[in-house]
């Protein structure tokens, strides 16, 4: 019975995948549209003696910079006077809408949707090719298809350049839609079965966060995913299996929200930093207690491990630095590959294919491969990005670092002869 749940999982996840993957084109093929600043009506509201202000634009109204005076509550009573609301991405306010959209209802929160903006000192500090593709980052990994370009000597240009890279322009702000399938719970029904044959209260328990606290359920399942995944890793070793098998548990976690406010990223899954800390953390507990070190040898390794961690969740947020080198490395990846693979993977896949140096090392070495389904399982809790995109991020990481094993050997054995 296990072994017809567990091929029927796998079937179920290659449907899901060719579903989500053709409205992913038909998203695509609606193009995308350029807020034509000409047409922009600067307006106010006066909500409990504050004066809010807003841009005009066709039937939509546009909150960007010129609202960061709006609080929670005030917000909220903007919101039931309009139907149709554009938030500006990375503009004042847009950071300001991050914190507060979690206290949203589902009812308003369906009348807002996202611009991607860029600020006037953004387009002073990068050039051309970096911005451009900058907006086609946002387009094609995070479903945002309304373009806002303040007032600039460069907009022209940059407009150009644009409808040169991503021809699909759009005359009009093409229509955001929900999927026609609703195929969350159906998604949520074959997690539930398949976990059953692994532990019932873990299934249970999984059905009662998703009805419950929704947000919270898609980690919840991905972090029991990712110790179910190691568990399979180490029985076999075989790193190929290991990582179709991640693919095959991201697709059905993304699959569980795939919703409107999760596709279009108004709405946000809590706890994403607990799933790439929790395997790698249990790790390092159940192993340390498998060597006699003496009390410096613990303190030097917790600190060691404790400054990688720090490191690591940093680089994970939706906050993350980066300097002005990795970002154009970032860009070279995204135009030959499409989809960059993480550089987290890429490093962590080292510990699968070199030997550690001696025994006491297996535990970085253990956490260190870890993060590769950790990582894995991270990238399809990206809902608002296109699952083809997740899939082929997977791949191209595999394929890259598996090329340069094969090389980094010949190499080897050359110098060796």
């Amino acid at each position: 019975m296990k072994k017809y749940i567990h091929w029927s999982f796998i079937l179920y996840s290659f449907v899901v995948f060719i579903y989500i993957s053709f409205n992913d084109y038909k998203y695509l093929e609606s193009g995308y549209h350029i807020i034509d600043n000409n047409k922009l009506k600067e307006q106010s509201i006066m909500i409990d003696n504050k004066v809010i202000k807003y841009y005009n634009y066709n039937d939509y109204v546009l909150i960007s910079e010129n609202s960061t005076n709006i609080e929670l509550e005030d917000f909220r009573k903007f919101v039931r006077k309009f139907n149709n609301i554009i938030v500006a991405e990375f503009s004042d306010f847009g950071y300001l809408f991050d914190k507060y959209k979690i206290y949203l209802d589902e009812q308003e929160l369906m009348k807002i949707r996202y611009a991607h903006y860029i600020k006037p000192k953004e387009i002073d500090k990068y050039n051309l090719i970096q911005i451009v593709q900058r907006f086609w980052r946002a387009y094609n990994e995070r479903r945002i298809n309304i373009f806002y370009i303040p007032n600039h000597s460069k907009r022209n240009k940059i407009i150009d350049a644009i409808k040169e890279r991503m021809p699909n322009y759009n005359e009009k702000i093409p229509l955001i839609k929900a999927p026609t399938i609703n195929i969350s719970i159906l998604s949520v029904l074959m997690i539930s079965i398949y976990i059953l044959t692994i532990s019932p209260i873990i299934s249970i328990l999984y059905i009662l966060l998703y009805v419950f606290l929704n947000s919270w359920s898609y980690v919840f399942i991905a972090i029991v995913f990712s110790f179910v995944s190691w568990i399979k890793w180490k029985k076999h070793t075989n790193i190929l299996k290991a990582v179709f098998l991640n693919i095959i548990y991201g697709i059905l976690v993304y699959s569980t929200g795939y919703t409107y406010l999760y596709i279009y990223k108004i709405s946000v899954i809590r706890g994403v930093k607990l799933l790439l800390v929790t395997l790698p953390f249990v790790l390092f507990l159940v192993q340390i207690k498998n060597f006699k070190l003496r009390k410096k040898d613990i303190i030097l390794s917790s600190i060691f491990l404790g400054t990688i961690a720090i490191y690591y969740l940093l680089r994970s947020g939706n906050f993350g630095f980066s300097t002005m080198f990795e970002r154009n490395i970032r860009d070279f990846l995204e135009k030959t590959l499409i989809a960059r693979p993480r550089f987290k993977e890429l490093i962590a896949y080292l510990f699968v294919f070199i030997k550690p140096p001696s025994n006491f090392f297996e535990i970085f070495w253990n956490i260190g491969q870890s993060i590769i389904f950790v990582s894995i399982l991270d990238t399809f809790l990206h809902i608002q990005t296109p699952i083809y995109l997740g899939v082929l991020r997977t791949i191209n990481a595999f394929i890259i670092v598996y090329i340069i094993y094969i090389l980094g050997g010949i190499l080897w054995k050359k110098k060796s002869k």
